[in-house]
């Protein structure tokens, strides 16, 4: 660990059911932070555990998905004994207000723990992710075909109907028993740690959002978090999940969480071959996969916000 890693350095859970794309997610997104966050925030993010541990994985995984293969990852295995090394990064870079001027250089560490989609499906198993107890944000990634409303759709296009046993407001709940224990949360009282609900293979619904809705164009190139973008997308998503049968999903964040963001996102940008696991002919085409993260950065105020 490089001497700015302290209690202060934020450790961000990433969460799922079982085929909702975690993995895929996390090294779509660790390439991103390498590549395009960089540019536009005009910083140094890189990994001070170099290849070691989930970060060395996540690598050999994105380039499998690159290749003329384009293979998908296998389902990330439940970790029964042993230590995993989460992915860890370290961000620098130099903070500049809304009007473009310097006020100080900033630096942070945040590393990325990923689980197994099965650790989530019961409160018994996921009361077992002690890690969640100590996050500074959580992830919640949710797949779009495990609404009742998709789920035709899903089997029709050949997703693997194993993958839908678990409902997102499964693991919703699951994942609030845990941060409910781990905050000793008092009655009638709700969650401080902010979630980001993300609604993963959004590319697959594009027909249902209008053109020129936020949600189908690229994110932001400004070196801030649009904050009223976000919140429009926020909106827009909600109403999705409410029209899928999600309703109920709804009430429990609204009535468990202080602090919660919808977003729609694609690891891949272009449906793959369900059937095979192969990426679509167009190659890996990421869409908005850094905007949770980013919300929770601003949210810890080492991104400035803007809208």
């Amino acid at each position: 660990m490089p001497r700015s890693f302290d209690a202060s350095s934020p450790l961000f859970g990433l969460v799922g059911v079982r085929g909702s794309g975690k993995t895929v997610m996390l090294a779509v997104l660790q390439k991103e932070l390498y590549s395009t966050i960089a540019r536009r925030f005009d910083a140094s993010i890189d990994s001070p555990g170099g290849k070691s541990g989930l970060a060395g994985q996540l690598e050999t995984l994105l380039r499998g998905m690159e290749d003329d293969k384009g293979v998908l990852p296998e389902q990330t295995k439940r970790h029964e004994t042993g230590m995993t090394i989460p992915a860890v990064f370290e961000w620098r870079f130099s903070k500049k207000a809304m009007g473009g001027k310097v006020s100080r250089d900033v630096s942070t560490i945040f590393s990325f723990y990923d689980s197994a989609g099965e650790d989530l499906a019961t409160e018994d198993r996921a009361l077992g992710q002690h890690y969640l107890a100590a996050t500074s944000g959580v992830i919640l990634l949710l797949d779009p075909f495990g609404f009742p409303g998709n789920r035709d759709r899903a089997i029709n296009r050949g997703v693997d109907a194993e993958s839908l046993a678990t409902s997102p407001d499964t693991v919703l709940r699951a994942l609030t028993t845990v941060l409910q224990t781990a905050e000793k949360t008092k009655k009638n009282k709700k969650i401080k740690q902010p979630v980001a609900v993300v609604v993963s293979k959004i590319d697959a619904f594009f027909d249902d959002i209008p053109p020129d809705h936020p949600m189908r164009k690229a994110s932001s190139k400004l070196r801030h978090f649009d904050d009223a973008e976000s919140l429009s997308i926020h909106d827009h998503i909600a109403s999705m999940i409410d029209k899928w049968g999600g309703d109920a999903l709804l009430r429990l964040l609204d009535n468990n969480y202080e602090k919660y963001r919808l977003f729609g996102a694609s690891a891949l940008g272009a449906e793959p071959e369900y059937g095979s696991q192969r990426v679509n002919a167009r190659g890996v085409l990421p869409h908005r996969v850094a905007d949770p993260l980013l919300w929770l950065m601003a949210d810890r105020g080492f991104l400035p916000k803007g809208g």
